[in-house]
């Protein structure tokens, strides 16, 4: 069966009210890099048109957000004593 959304996040079948459709990416709270959205074709065209059929076959519907790529920072953990030794 052809989807109505051609992409790897866009997830349909059918349940006993009719076809449901929804952007998986968005459903789990996953956030895309440019990079991440560019490769998948998700533009605000396609948005658009994906907001769309997740409404009229839902009534709702959800975007992923589009964040924008950092470079990744080495975090370095220091491990402090919990408490100072007493001297006696």
């Amino acid at each position: 069966m052809k989807t109505t959304v051609e992409c790897r996040n866009w997830s349909e079948y059918e349940s006993l009210n009719g076809t449901t459709m929804f952007c998986s990416a968005a459903a789990y709270g996953k956030t895309l890099t440019a990079a991440e959205a560019s490769s998948c074709g998700c533009t605000e065209l396609k948005r658009e048109k994906c907001m769309k059929a997740m409404v009229n076959s839902m009534g709702y519907g959800l975007l992923p957000k589009i964040g924008i790529e950092t470079p990744v920072r080495e975090k370095v953990n220091t491990y402090e004593p919990l408490f100072e030794a007493a001297s006696v």
